[in-house]
């Protein structure tokens, strides 16, 4: 506990983006965290059978919420934003308003396999916008040729399915490439503001701020009261809100406060891989050659972008 109180006090002193050295145990908490990102769009859409889209947000980040405020509570990180943060959680929330609600959208409209693929390119955004707005962290000819990589690996998935799609799938990988896009976005923003403040306290307020949004929207325009959940998809809801939610956002934030965001985002050639086999093992989605030469050659470029 003196440890997360001491973070909170270095997060609320003299903003700064130094990034330490990424140690293994850092490492192995990002390769456990991406692994785990990976099975959520798997666990989304088995939710998604009894749930609508953005209700379904909303319930698991409501349950996320909570988690993390338990989180604060324990660890004596204060949860009242000081005066000189709300603008800053205020962008955080509507940033991710937009990518929690375009990847949801993005799973329900496509499928499982092409999203997990899809959704983890942005690191890719990360590295490029992270060369111009993070001091230090710069763009080398690696992480270009790892963008090459990861884009060659989104081309060939819209090539080798081109024609096949059926109903909204194409819609469906077009909204979860931008919302990899905001992700990336997102990753930087979030570098700026846990230098300033404290890392759960970021975690909480983007969640409460995404929560009551998706649940009021829910409400009035999915009729999420009318919902009759099945005990399955309650029981992925509530694995999303406390695994997912809770425990990974809080760690991968902690881990863009410490380390340089493009060296964490490395880590994120692991999600594609897992998410592809489950989402084939689970829903039975077609492992076509496409789809696999695309993860592995988006979880390649994750790689070389990140080498030094």
């Amino acid at each position: 506990m003196t440890e997360l109180v001491t973070e909170e006090a270095a997060a609320e002193a003299k903003p700064t983006l130094a990034a330490a050295r990424l140690t293994g145990g850092a490492a192995l908490l990002a390769v456990l965290v991406t692994a785990l990102w990976g099975t959520n769009p798997t666990a989304l859409k088995i939710a998604l059978r009894t749930l609508p889209p953005i209700g379904a947000a909303g319930l698991r980040f409501a349950i996320a919420a909570v988690g993390v405020l338990v989180w604060c509570r324990v660890s004596g990180v204060r949860v009242r934003p000081r005066a000189g943060e709300i603008l800053w959680l205020a962008a955080i929330g509507a940033f991710f308003l937009v990518q929690i609600s375009t990847f949801t959208l993005g799973v329900y409209w496509g499928t499982a396999g092409h999203s997990v693929v899809l959704l983890h390119t942005y690191p890719f955004f990360v590295v490029a916008l992270a060369h111009f707005l993070i001091p230090g962290d710069r763009a080398s000819p690696g992480r270009v040729a790892g963008m090459v990589a990861a884009f060659c690996g989104v081309l060939i998935l819209f090539l080798g399915d081109w024609g096949k799609w059926q109903g909204t799938q194409l819609l469906g990988d077009g909204v979860q490439l931008f919302s990899a896009f905001i992700l990336g976005a997102q990753v930087v923003f979030i570098k700026h503001a846990v230098a300033r403040i404290a890392p759960a306290r970021v975690v909480l307020w983007e969640m409460v701020i995404g929560s009551a949004g998706f649940l009021l929207y829910s409400l009035a325009f999915e009729n999420l009261a009318g919902a009759r959940p099945s005990v399955v998809s309650s029981g992925v809801v509530v694995y999303q809100g406390i695994i997912i939610g809770t425990l990974c956002f809080t760690v991968w934030t902690r881990l863009i406060r410490r380390h340089a965001a493009s060296r964490v985002a490395i880590f994120g050639f692991v999600s594609p891989l897992v998410g592809v086999v489950l989402s084939s093992v689970v829903l039975g989605e077609p492992l076509t050659a496409t789809l696999l030469l695309s993860a592995v050659l988006v979880a390649v470029g994750i790689i070389l972008a990140n080498l030094r």
